[in-house]
């Protein structure tokens, strides 16, 4: 629907029956921007995900966060995940550690922009979540040549300080935002 009024409150619901149930933590929401919706595709998240379009993916997902937090009362922390993207990997996460063959210019346009929009660039601090899961992924010309490809990120230094010294990520992380690793498989 488009409607930002409905994803602040299906995390609202989410929020009260997650914290009514003790949970402080949620490993979600995944805020990928799926380029290539097609079943058959390794990028494909299918529902786990709000959509293709970075502005959307963005919007939907800042409200979500919101109503996670007003309807938990802040008591759950919300970590979005697969940090910094992985719509464009040449394999599912579930499989083995994908390729992004994504420079970090081409992810400042649309895999960062959701992800940017929920840490500095969040609008209040309940559209700001408390922590990002980081994927082990590893990004191809990550650092500006096409060649290299990095070890998984979180294994990765200085792909690593390349991606927080970007300006919203390192003032959310100032903040006391909190970097996840996932699972390597």
């Amino acid at each position: 629907t488009w409607n930002t009024d409905l994803s602040y409150r299906a995390g609202e619901v989410l929020g009260r029956e997650l914290s009514s149930l003790g949970f402080n933590l949620l490993l979600g929401p995944s805020l990928v921007v799926l380029e290539d919706p097609q079943a058959e595709s390794a990028g494909d998240l299918g529902v786990r995900t709000f959509g293709g379009n970075p502005y959307w993916v963005a919007s939907m997902g800042r409200s979500y966060v919101s109503g996670l937090h007003d309807g938990s009362s802040n008591n759950i922390i919300v970590a979005g995940k697969h940090f910094p993207g992985v719509s464009s990997a040449d394999r599912p996460l579930e499989e083995e550690i994908p390729t992004v063959r994504k420079s970090l210019d081409q992810l400042m346009q649309t895999e960062l922009v959701p992800y940017i929009a929920v840490t500095g660039g969040a609008l209040d601090e309940d559209s700001a979540v408390d922590a990002l899961v980081l994927v082990n992924a590893k990004y191809e010309g990550f650092q500006g040549n096409i060649s290299p490809t990095t070890r998984p990120i979180s294994f990765d230094p200085q792909a690593f300080e390349a991606l927080m010294s970007i300006t919203e990520f390192s003032k959310w992380q100032s903040q006391g935002g909190l970097i996840i690793s996932e699972e390597l498989g």
